[in-house]
């Protein structure tokens, strides 16, 4: 116990010491009354019944105690409420009291009893009632015995004694007034019939106990299938949450730091218990949208596309149809709906603006942005705590509600410490990269074959583009000019470095680039197999995974990626002082399979470097550039070549754009 603690103790102890020092004074009572009170008060001991609300409980021998305050003297009185007490804390108890707990709540119950003696006993000389003067001698035995062990338990847990007694134990007051109640209704029995008829109070508390046990057992039921049907809601967030990561790689531990951080926020913004538990639901449940948008987009290392984040737009309007039908008791879906709105009215998908989006959606927003910033993206490396909080400062009254912004502010650098402590026990990532042996084919049968060259691909994707545009004659000039010329370079040459060297000399004149790099696949991994440009020296030989950084994204997914963030890269490292690289465009090559065989990346060192025209120019050239390596891989490890095939897919080529530009 801290000192103020057993300060506390020792003068509750040394007051009901004092208490029964005082009432020693007075005359006492008939000694064999006092007898039968004390054998009621024994027998009643054992009897507990458990309240409502908490974890405490009451014994039946209350109303006792306020009927002796009508027919006992002051000391025997404080007697029998401290034998009570003492066989209170040793029968049917779950865990012993130890001896400072018992002498604590001997005195704090014998100065309760005083409290309500003295009461009673001033009420009745003015003139009032039997019946109110112990209901309010109850209250005063209510306030005295709960007042000092709500101070107890707040300075053992730092809390308000008040808040903390007006939230625990208020709601025991009303079982105070039933005592007094079978104490009035014991008296009036003891006047009429005599003080012998009064013991039949002893049946009449034991006939309550019973009635109210038993209802308490059904309560009981009632609370623990409410627990089970809120501990089933909690599972099947926690499930949702895991469909989740199986679309988006970064879900998982992001969830639950944003759930950390939103309750610590709201707890300071004094959010009701309703809006508390819709936020913790929401934390998890935000972005389950992303269900309904394909994965290549979400997880994506660059920029996206106009087209691409319209796609990724539709993300919260979903996640809010999925969760209607859910039907949580509190306000989830509005907060799922709104956690992309701008609060000056920018955002999606209702454009709401200012107080119009739920409080609890202006709070994620803040938290959900932060934590992205500080957390590694496909699209760009984490950011410092202090880096992302000048950001979510400079966007505070235009994206983010001005007032959590400072919340946040005041709160990010104890809650980064407590998301790096966080222990996430039972949470077990999803096994998507289990392999399943059982089945043949599906019902409906395989895909058929296309028989469609890359080329074919690449003309049928040009045919929705303009043909008598200037940009669109000058880009096919160029790129009828680059096929041609590699038709004349790498026609008659199989040898791989030199193919490499060719092609790197004759794309620089179409497309500037600080560096090139080209990675070909070997196994789950992509390893450079050459890297040319100013900046090769800042790439290292180690392989890239497939799917991490915008190489091995592209290699997954067999999508070009336009202005991608270099430094994902993983074997690319920045040397001190250096600029770097802030710009990428990478494109698959397939081999005759329509496999990725190998990914040509080029990088820049200014931000948004490369144009569409760009990536058009090399998806234009990517069946030349793959039957070309295909050639000359094959002549490398003594193969028949297919360079005759090469040529012919070149002239082909040359012809429909010509025709084109015609």
């Amino acid at each position: 116990m801290s000192l103020r603690t057993r300060i506390q103790v020792a003068l509750t102890i040394f007051l009901g010491i004092a208490s029964a020092a005082i009432a020693a004074r007075y005359p006492n009572g008939h000694w064999m009354e006092f007898s039968l009170f004390l054998a009621a008060v024994l027998l009643s001991s054992g009897f507990k019944v458990a309240l409502p609300r908490g974890d405490g409980s009451m014994s039946l021998n209350f109303p006792f105690i306020l009927y002796a305050i009508i027919c006992l003297s002051p000391l025997q009185v404080l007697l029998l409420a401290a034998i009570s007490v003492a066989a209170q804390c040793r029968i049917r108890v779950v865990k012993i009291f130890t001896a400072v707990q018992i002498a604590f709540n001997i005195a704090n119950t014998m100065l309760a009893s005083a409290a309500a003696y003295v009461t009673y006993s001033y009420l009745v000389r003015h003139g009032f009632a039997l019946a109110p003067s112990l209901a309010i001698a109850s209250v005063s035995y209510f306030f005295f015995s709960t007042v000092s062990v709500a101070a107890i338990i707040a300075s053992s847990t730092n809390e308000s004694a008040f808040k903390l007694w007006k939230t625990e134990f208020v709601w025991y007051l009303p079982f105070y007034f039933v005592g007094a109640v079978l104490a009035a209704t014991a008296s009036w029995l003891g006047q009429r019939f005599g003080w012998s008829t009064a013991l039949l109070i002893i049946p009449m508390v034991y006939t309550c106990y019973r009635a109210y046990t038993a209802q308490i057992e059904r309560l009981k039921e009632r609370q623990q299938y409410l627990e089970q049907t809120q501990d089933l809601h909690l599972r099947t967030i926690e499930g949702l949450a895991m469909a989740i990561e199986a679309k988006d790689q970064n879900t998982h531990d992001h969830l639950f730091r944003v759930r950390t951080y939103v309750e610590e926020v709201a707890r300071v913004m004094q959010l009701n218990e309703e809006e508390m538990k819709a936020l913790r639901t929401a934390a998890f449940l935000h972005d389950i949208g992303k269900l309904a948008v394909p994965e290549h987009i979400i997880n994506k290392p660059g920029k996206l596309t106009p087209e691409e984040f319209e796609k990724m737009k539709i993300h919260p309007v979903v996640g809010a149809e999925i969760l209607e039908r859910v039907n949580f008791p509190y306000p989830v879906v509005p907060i799922v709906r709104s956690h992309h709105e701008w609060w000056n009215g920018a955002g999606y998908p209702d454009g709401l603006q200012g107080e119009a989006i739920p409080i609890g959606a202006r709070v994620l927003t803040v938290v959900d942005c932060f934590d992205a910033l500080v957390s590694d993206r496909p699209y760009r490396k984490a950011m410092s705590a202090e880096d992302a909080m000048g950001i979510l400062k400079s966007m505070s009254g235009t994206q983010f509600d001005p007032s959590v912004v400072v919340v946040l502010e005041s709160l990010y650098e104890k809650l980064e410490k407590k998301a790096a402590e966080l222990d996430l026990p039972g949470f077990t990532r999803l096994n998507t990269g289990v392999a399943v042996n059982r089945g043949v084919a599906p019902g409906n049968g395989f895909e058929a074959v296309r028989e469609a060259t890359p080329q074919a691909q690449t003309s049928s994707q040009r045919e929705d583009q303009p043909l008598v545009s200037a940009d669109a004659i000058e880009a096919a000039q160029q790129e009828a000019q680059a096929l041609y010329e590699l038709s004349q370079s790498m026609g008659n040459s199989l040898r791989l470095n030199e193919v490499i060297a060719i092609m790197a000399s004759r794309l620089r004149r179409l497309i500037p680039y600080d560096a090139c790099a080209l990675y070909f696949v070997q196994g789950e991994s992509l390893v450079a197999h050459f890297l040319a440009g100013e900046y090769a020296k800042s790439f290292t030989p180690e392989p890239i995974p497939e799917g991490q950084g915008i190489t091995g994204w592209v290699a997954q997914n067999g999508r070009a990626i336009l202005n991608g963030n270099a430094t994902v890269e993983p074997n690319y490292k920045t040397k001190p002082g250096q600029t770097g690289l802030q710009s990428a465009l990478s494109i698959p090559l397939f081999d005759i399979h329509k496999q990725v065989f190998a990914v040509l990346t080029l990088y820049s060192s200014t931000l948004d470097s490369f144009m569409r025209d760009h990536l058009r120019i090399l998806q234009a050239m990517e069946p030349k550039l793959s039957l070309s390596l295909q050639n000359a891989l094959h002549a490398q490890h003594g193969e028949g070549s297919t360079s005759d095939d090469f040529r012919s897919v070149v002239q082909e080529q040359l012809l429909l754009m010509e025709a084109a530009r015609i």
